[in-house]
């Protein structure tokens, strides 16, 4: 079995030759781990951000809901200013200059989520101007998207009113995140390969469950990205949790909840029509954010790995899982080609001492 963590811990080099004596095969992290890694002959992929960086702190950059106001998500910008994207694409140009690396991993191509930002007004962007003429030059209907947009707002802030006239813009919407996202998403595996052809370009990416709507889509990297690293986070427990199945779960049947026209029985419905699970015995957001059962690891793996086809597919799991063994082994089931950890701990994984010889070889 293929074992990668990522980062090792505050102290590198101590870190790296911890993975190396114990099987693991790989480490994705920032500069001073990657080298530490090298050094300790292990595989080594940088790993970088997107919409972000210390020229894009100020307001002016923020993402925009359907009325104009600013929101905050992840550290990031809008996701289609062309400055931040000229900025990213530079740094992975940089990235991948470094000698002896196998590739770069990319976190954070994509539009907010429900658990994006401190409240789920941030998933109701960006309609920014920017984003309004991409939209427009892309061929959507930018007016058609804002309004299906405030009216799905509407509705699960308690207004009644029926969503069916706004299906149409409510698809234009996620379709244009979709299409953004892909063409970043592309820009940056051609701009890997334009320095290196030999190196790996990987993304960490949604799982399934939640990909769509953040206009992340697996097949629309088929044949083209190297790596598809589904973050299947299946009980993260900090309050914050972008990504997680759980706490995007949890926060999307609280935004359910607050459509008080709906019945519990109906806002489940729904969260299972998005999710393509069946949820059953989650009525109660506080239930799912406990954390879901271990085997949905089996079951994101194996969506992940058929929309992949050939490409690698690496999982990252959280280290912490109070179940790790299990987790580890519903994810190689599901057709993973290895599994990946988030986050590195000494004390955790010296902990899984023997687990990680068991399995390593």
């Amino acid at each position: 079995m293929r074992l990668w963590m990522h980062g090792c811990g505050s102290q590198p080099k101590e870190g790296a030759r911890h993975l190396k004596e114990l099987g693991f095969e790989a480490m994705v992290g920032g500069e001073e781990a990657v080298q530490a890694a090298l050094d300790q002959g292990l595989q080594a992929y940088l790993c970088s951000g997107a919409y972000r960086g210390p020229a894009f702190t100020g307001e002016e950059w923020l993402a925009e809901d359907m009325w104009g106001r600013k929101q905050t998500w992840f550290s990031s910008t809008c996701p289609t200013r062309k400055e931040v994207r000229a900025y990213n694409l530079d740094t992975i140009r940089k990235m991948a200059e470094k000698p002896g690396i196998q590739g770069i991993l990319i976190d954070g191509v994509r539009f907010a989520s429900p658990s994006s930002g401190e409240s789920s007004d941030a998933f109701y962007t960006c309609f920014c101007p920017h984003c309004m003429e991409k939209a427009e030059k892309m061929g959507f209907d930018a007016k058609e998207m804002r309004v299906a947009a405030a009216m799905l707002y509407d509705f699960l802030h308690g207004k009644s009113l029926d969503l069916l006239p706004f299906y149409a813009g409510l698809k234009e919407w996620m379709e244009f995140r979709r299409a953004a996202t892909t063409e970043h998403l592309l820009d940056f595996v051609k701009t890997v390969k334009e320095v290196n052809p030999d190196l790996k370009a990987g993304i960490y990416i949604f799982a399934p469950a939640l990909s769509d709507l953040v206009g992340q889509h697996y097949r629309d990297l088929r044949g083209k990205m190297d790596i598809i690293a589904p973050m299947l986070y299946r009980c993260y427990p900090e309050k914050s949790g972008p990504a997680c199945l759980n706490v995007e779960l949890a926060d999307m049947l609280r935004m359910l909840g607050e459509a008080a026209h709906l019945t519990p029985q109906q806002r489940i419905y729904a969260l299972n029509a998005v999710t393509g699970h069946e949820l059953v015995g989650y009525e109660d957001p506080s239930e799912l954010r406990k954390g879901l059962d271990v085997s949905i690891l089996r079951r994101e793996a194996q969506r992940a790995k058929r929309m992949s086809a050939d490409q690698e597919v690496i999982p990252i799991i959280e280290l912490d899982d109070p179940k790790l063994e299990t987790a580890i082994s519903q994810t190689m089931a599901g057709g993973a080609d290895g599994v990946n950890f988030f986050l590195y701990d000494q004390a955790l994984v010296e902990k899984h001492r023997d687990l990680w010889r068991r399995i390593s070889g």
